[in-house]
């Protein structure tokens, strides 16, 4: 018979230890924007999208300052909950397998960390100011990785003097940065890379044809409401199992559309 319809606390806070952790260990879209933390509650954020500056004038004594020297636009990033539930059988519950409920956390909290990188990267990409072709696919034998990047950095730089810190590459290609960079040397593309200034970020969250350059400090926003949590357990009867949610509430958006390149083709 069934006295407690509640886990252990011991094995709730292995699973919140667990989900936190994993979360933690998967992500690297947090890497790439500026974090806003606002109340669990919003609904909707809204904030202003840099857009350009106006000319610099000349301001006589005693004069007023002119008020148009930023240019944006009105934005809003609507909050969002992301979120993947799993089941603790009654009978898990009473031989205590923390080590399999553990398993299920960690899987709840890796496809849920993964989607708010794929969120994240989809709306830097789609947001970005700037764009450039590679001058041919990097696993082709006429490539040439490091002045396809060169070339973004260059971009990034011309706008408004953007210091691009971060590079991010599907693990496919960050493999074809391994190979030698001229025959017969013992430097790579990645250390060229490196010699730009970037910090090459992988994940598979992103187009595998796709690179994204762009100063993390300018570049994005990240609103989060929610940060990734357990609620539950929910006893159901008819399964008798427990039901844990793990979940989220964030937005994202694009602050500086010209603080991102892409490049096209890789």
């Amino acid at each position: 018979m069934i006295t407690s319809q509640v886990l252990p606390a011991e094995v709730l806070q292995v699973i919140s230890d667990l989900v936190v952790q994993e979360a933690l260990n998967v992500r690297v879209g947090r890497q790439l924007v500026t974090i806003e933390k606002v109340s669990p509650g919003t609904q909707v954020y809204k904030y202003r999208k840099f857009t350009g500056f106006s000319e610099v004038a000349e301001i006589p004594e005693g004069a007023e300052f002119p008020l148009e020297g930023i240019k944006f636009e009105e934005a809003t990033i609507e909050i969002k909950k992301i979120g993947k539930a799993f089941k603790v059988t009654r009978e898990e519950n009473l031989a205590n397998k923390i080590m399999s409920i553990a398993n299920l956390a960690k899987d709840a909290a890796r496809v849920v960390a993964l989607e708010e990188d794929k969120r994240i990267l989809d709306t830097l990409t789609n947001g970005a100011g700037d764009s450039v072709p590679a001058s041919a696919s990097w696993s082709s034998d006429t490539a040439d990785p490091y002045e396809d990047v060169n070339s973004a950095v260059a971009k990034l730089e011309e706008n408004y003097l953007y210091r691009p810190d971060v590079i991010v590459l599907h693990p496919s290609k960050i493999a074809e940065l391994r190979k030698l960079a001229v025959a017969n040397a013992k430097v790579t593309y990645t250390e060229l890379i490196e010699s730009l200034g970037l910090k090459i970020v992988g994940t598979p969250q992103i187009d595998s044809t796709k690179a994204l350059v762009l100063d993390t400090k300018n570049a994005g926003l990240l609103v989060l409401a929610e940060d990734i949590s357990v609620e539950g357990p929910t006893y159901e009867q008819k399964s008798q199992s427990y039901l844990i949610n793990v979940f989220e509430r964030f937005g994202v958006g694009v602050v500086r559309p010209s603080a991102i390149c892409v490049i096209t083709g890789i």
